[in-house]
């Protein structure tokens, strides 16, 4: 395609977000460089719907470099959600330390552990049971279930006190004594809440024109009056979309 991209990968001693993680150098008529703080994409709404009510509050305790422990039941999830806390604060750069899935092997367990100092300005993502009880003394703790896939809004987890954090049998939900500086903006989660409705919708109406194209591909048995009443409901679907997405999506030749 004429792009020549290079990318260096981070070693054990790169502290991230600094000039050496790995970057992204386009050779064109400039040379432009852009740093990447990490290679993997987070659907941070994805990520933050079992709390997302509270998302303003995690986004000021990631913005003050607070520690976090996010307690999740699998690596998976718990590499999503840290690096989702991590880039929620973009444009700005998280300069703190954070591993995204952190075990009883890593280095620097006895020191995330001990009670005999404040815990460092870290964010952790964990998932073996033993570390709710080793870190309980940390001032935030969010605990996650199961992230839902797309399109499946979870319930909303609740702000506990974190006296209330048991070993094991606790439920999801965000433990920390933590008054937000700033007030919940309700018109802006509503907004959000909206726009990811309707970019969902999107994404729905694109996977429908796929399968319609495939099953003319294909020449697949579906019967001419199923395919007719799919198009009618696609157009109906769009047309009730905002002006900017119906824009995009005429583009893509859906009508």
């Amino acid at each position: 395609m004429g792009v020549v991209m290079k990318v260096r990968i981070p070693t054990c001693h790169d502290k991230p977000g600094t000039t050496q993680m790995a970057q992204l150098t386009q050779q064109a008529d400039t040379h432009t460089s852009i740093i990447l703080p990490t290679v993997h994409e987070v659907d941070l709404f994805r990520c933050f719907c079992p709390v997302f009510l509270h998302s303003q509050m995690l986004w000021e305790l990631v913005l003050l470099g607070e520690p976090l422990v996010v307690m999740a039941p699998s690596p998976s999830e718990s590499s999503e959600t840290v690096l989702a806390l991590v880039n929620c604060i973009s444009p700005l750069k998280y300069f703190s330390d954070f591993r995204p899935y952190f075990t009883i092997h890593d280095s620097e367990f006895k020191e995330y552990t001990t009670r005999t100092q404040a815990p460092p300005s870290v964010i952790l993502g964990v998932t073996n049971p033993f570390f709710a009880k080793t870190l309980q003394h940390w001032p935030h703790i969010i605990r996650i279930g199961d992230l839902k896939p797309a399109g499946e809004i979870p319930k909303q987890v609740k702000v506990k006190k974190l006296k209330n954090l048991k070993t094991l049998d606790s439920k999801p939900g965000v433990y920390t004594s933590y008054k937000p500086y700033l007030n919940r903006d309700e018109e802006i989660i509503k907004q959000l809440q909206k726009k990811h409705t309707e970019v969902e919708t999107v994404d729905l109406v694109l996977k429908l024109k796929n399968k319609l194209l495939q099953a003319d591909r294909e020449n697949l048995p579906v019967k001419p009056d199923t395919v007719a009443k799919l198009r009618t409901h696609i157009d109906a679907i769009i047309l009730a979309l905002p002006e900017d997405l119906q824009g995009i999506l005429l583009k893509t030749g859906m009508t």
